[in-house]
């Protein structure tokens, strides 16, 4: 396995090769921000195995990248795929407060007593800006008090440009935030009313440049595709304005995940304006074109950075690694949630808090840790995660997780050599005794390659389990 291939994003005559082969391959699938994704986890862990996890970390274990999940908005986007609750009374906040700082009393107590050092931070949402400033910075201070944050430490968060203010960027920058990511998804007037995210381009580079002269180093911008009467003339209008006025360090491309049966709120999108496969590979080709062509590499999956920025350095040095929060840099941390539906990992074990309010405010008062529910790695999970793992972030594995013990890892794993037979003769992955690798096509169809290695995809196919409805959105 030469790994030739591996640099090199698809071109157009990978997308029209992907458009024939898209009927074959769009099928609900994970995107891989877990092995085994959420929807495994169940409610046979809660606080007390949460609270036996940190204790059992002492102050010379791993550092920790701290998770706050801020849910409130002011609107409902339709195509939002996230846990909010929207809400114009801002009073929600102190209530939100009055729970969410002794959460992090009581993880901070367990952990060590606050002794374990911090190497990332990341507010996401809903909308952290949501807050008000005061409300932000009493926040934070609270992080620090209880915790250690490494001098080095990134420290990002999530803004929505519509509701975020100067005194927002004022005090984020002078609390120490240097990462910035905001929603775009398309400027296109009739997209924006469609999806009920009505932003300009004005605002936009009004808050990007507020965030550049208060010493933010680092912007990155959330694009969709698949959205309601998105065109790929359209779209370019979109990618130009961003790369040449905006000049993002990061872009993350998504495509839109429509699942009403899980968002009712998506219902209200008229499903006949929406692109089908075809269309999407054709809009996210016209991003990939774009960024590709101002510079940009080509991270994975629906990610862009410039060549200077972490992702793309670790990327080619193959220490690229995936969660909760996307691709990152920072492996080997313990990961702790705040917040409801939060979800973190620690120890070989997800742990999800109470996705309702009420439940989660209930057992805070009662000084537990509102864990709802998680999943605890098997040996078969954490083979089979980091083979994922590998795919998604480098674009191949190799025999150090395919056959550690030598030998062809096709003997090691028959089923899921024979289930990548049908990519390797569509040309989507390389295979010999060495391992796998993407193809630049293949890259187009890597949640597909993936989930040849989920045996609980595999299992939960076989035995017909579920109710007829996807759990995940299309992989193409």
């Amino acid at each position: 396995m030469t790994g030739s291939h591996r640099d090199r994003p698809p071109d157009d005559a990978d997308l029209e090769r992907a458009v024939e082969l898209a009927p074959k391959y769009d099928r609900p699938g994970p995107r891989y921000t877990s092995y085994p994704p959420a929807p495994h986890f169940h409610e046979g862990i809660g606080s007390e195995e949460a609270a036996d996890i940190y204790r059992s970390r002492g102050p010379d274990a791993v550092p920790l990248s701290l998770y706050l999940h801020l849910p409130f908005c002011e609107a409902m986007c339709t195509y939002c795929g996230c846990n909010v609750i929207v809400s114009r009374n801002k009073a929600i906040v102190d209530r939100y407060l009055e729970a969410l700082l002794p959460e992090i009393d009581l993880a901070s107590d367990l952990l060590s007593g606050g002794s374990r050092k911090v190497t990332q931070l990341h507010p996401g949402g809903g909308t952290p800006t949501y807050f008000p400033p005061a409300a932000m910075e009493r926040l934070h201070h609270h992080l620090e008090d209880r915790f250690e944050f490494l001098p080095d430490a990134e420290i990002a968060l999530e803004v929505d440009p519509c509701v975020t203010t100067p005194e927002h960027v004022e005090t984020l920058a002078r609390l120490g935030f240097r990462r910035i990511s905001m929603g775009v998804q398309d400027f296109t007037p009739e997209v924006q009313e469609a999806v009920n995210r009505v932003q300009s381009v004005e605002l936009t580079l009004d808050l990007v440049k507020d965030a550049r002269a208060h010493g933010f180093t680092s912007v990155n911008v959330d694009l969709m595709y698949g959205l309601p009467h998105q065109k790929p003339a359209s779209f370019q209008q979109t990618l130009d304005t961003v790369i040449e006025r905006i000049a993002p360090d990061r872009v993350s491309l998504f495509g839109y995940a429509h699942v009403p049966w899980l968002k009712a709120h998506q219902r209200k999108i008229d499903e006949a304006t929406l692109p089908g496969p075809e269309e999407r590979l054709a809009l996210f080709q016209t991003g990939v074109r774009s960024f590709v062509g101002a510079g940009y590499e080509f991270i994975g999956l629906d990610h862009f950075a410039k060549p200077d920025d972490e992702l793309s350095i670790a990327r080619a040095e193959g220490t690229l690694h995936r969660n909760f929060m996307g691709f990152h840099t920072h492996a080997g941390t313990d990961m702790i949630a705040f917040g409801i539906t939060g979800i973190g990992d620690a120890q070989g074990v997800y742990l999800q808090n109470h996705a309702k309010l009420t439940a989660y405010e209930h057992d805070v008062a009662a000084g537990v840790l509102p864990i709802h529910r998680g999943y605890r790695l098997t040996a078969e999970d954490e083979v089979h995660g980091a083979i994922i793992q590998e795919l998604m972030c480098n674009g191949r594995v190799g025999r150090t997780h395919l056959a550690p013990e030598g030998g062809d890892w096709r003997e090691r794993f028959p089923a899921e050599a024979a289930d990548l037979e049908p990519l390797v003769a569509d040309g989507i992955v390389e295979v010999d005794e060495d391992g796998i690798c993407l193809t630049p096509l293949g890259r187009l169809f890597v949640r597909n390659v993936s989930m040849v290695f989920d045996t609980h995809l595999r299992a939960r196919e076989a035995s017909g389990d579920g109710d007829g409805k996807p759990r995940y959105s299309r992989t193409v």
